[in-house]
């Protein structure tokens, strides 16, 4: 029963296949209906995934911190002099990924506005490195902001560099960068990162070349409810334009660390209700994820009853997530995959292992050679 019965035309065009307006939008963050809200969410995604939620084994590696952005949110990059500064060579990346073995099908890899690793140099060889080792594997590299820098610091177009990443072997662009859209937002909390319209540029550009990405919001600070909405609606529109968005990826503020700190963190009902508005309004997004090293493990179980089909990645029992945990995450760094099974199925679905572009695999598929953890190092080394 809707309590609420603003949402009753919005339910008849979620019936119809209709796409929600920016009114519709308002609505769904505004109404104290939260139990509808769920219900319309949850059958969206039912719709649209069934019992499936999806999970990846991959391995997370921030390879620098040193970032020169400056964006007011982010407690996580360092210049190149600081103490806690990190820059890890090609060799010390291989090594991390392949550190517990290589049972996996993604490596998730984010840095920053690093001016001497942020190189083509850098990345191509060990790109192919990668493929050569592991050819099992995705990679899941960069963010647009990322790639926008890299194009402007080698004076190449998007399509001229995403030609060359792809060849490389890149299968999916990251979703950071986002942040929010509003050239407001941009100006006042990053204003030396790519703006909106070249960061939805970078993603259709890529999915014309056969890459895959993921899109993010960053929520929790000083947007609107009207800009969020309207961030929602350009993705949408980007994605109708250029087909290739895997999943949106709601993300929530931290607040240590950073000059936004007084905004203090997102409640769990306002999380809730941004994984259900983001399922309503992207009608042609297949998933919404609820990271768990974000909203944490019993959020993102209840995410699941509100829109979102996926809870990302278990990351390596060794990995060093530092984005989130520069900013005060009590998440920890590491699920096994049988307890992701084990937290999916105890709400009532079905866990499905996926690599980036959610091709699916049984739980217990294993790459053929697989190196048992504790020697890829070696391998590695000899590569």
């Amino acid at each position: 029963m809707v309590m609420d019965s603003a949402l009753l035309p919005i339910e008849h065009k979620l019936d119809e296949g209709i796409p929600l307006s920016r009114e519709d939008g308002l609505t769904l963050f505004r109404t104290p209906d939260l139990h509808s809200l769920g219900r319309l969410a949850k059958t969206v995604k039912e719709r649209k995934s069934g019992k499936n939620v999806y999970y990846v084994l991959n391995r997370y590696i921030n390879s620098t911190n040193v970032c020169y952005a400056n964006c007011s949110f982010c407690s996580f990059a360092k210049g190149e002099k600081d103490a806690e500064a990190v820059r890890m060579s090609a060799d010390e990346v291989v090594a991390k990924a392949l550190e517990t073995g290589t049972n996996f099908n993604q490596i998730h890899i984010v840095g920053g506005h690093d001016p001497r690793q942020l190189s083509l140099d850098y990345w191509l060889p060990l790109m192919r490195r990668f493929k050569a080792l592991l050819p099992h594997v995705q990679l899941s590299l960069f963010t647009s902001a990322e790639i926008d820098y890299l194009a402007r610091r080698h004076r190449l177009t998007y399509d001229e560099i995403l030609s060359q990443l792809r060849a490389a072997g890149l299968d999916n662009i990251n979703g950071g960068g986002a942040e929010i859209f509003a050239p407001r937002f941009r100006a006042l909390v990053c204003p030396n990162k790519v703006d909106a319209a070249h960061w939805l540029e970078v993603h259709e550009v890529a999915h014309r070349h056969g890459v895959a990405s993921n899109a993010t919001m960053l929520y929790g600070t000083i947007e609107t409810l009207e800009e969020r909405v309207e961030h929602l609606i350009m993705l949408r529109e980007s994605q109708q334009r250029s087909p290739g968005f895997n999943a949106f990826i709601p993300l929530a503020f931290h607040p240590d660390g950073n000059k936004l700190s007084h905004h203090g963190w997102t409640s769990g009902l306002d999380d809730i209700r941004l994984f259900a508005v983001s399922r309503l309004m992207l009608n042609n997004f297949d998933h919404i994820k609820a990271y768990w090293m974000i909203q944490g493990l019993k959020v993102c179980q209840l995410a699941l009853e509100f829109g979102a089909d996926d809870m990302d990645g278990t990351h390596g029992s060794t990995d060093e997530e530092r984005i989130y945990h520069s900013a005060g995450t009590q998440s920890g760094q590491y699920v096994d995959d049988r307890e992701f099974r084990r937290l999916i199925e105890e709400v009532g679905y079905v866990a499905v292992r996926r690599n980036s572009t959610y091709e699916t695999f049984a739980p217990d598929w294993e790459p053929e050679g697989r190196v048992p953890a504790g020697a890829g190092a070696a391998r590695a080394a000899a590569v």
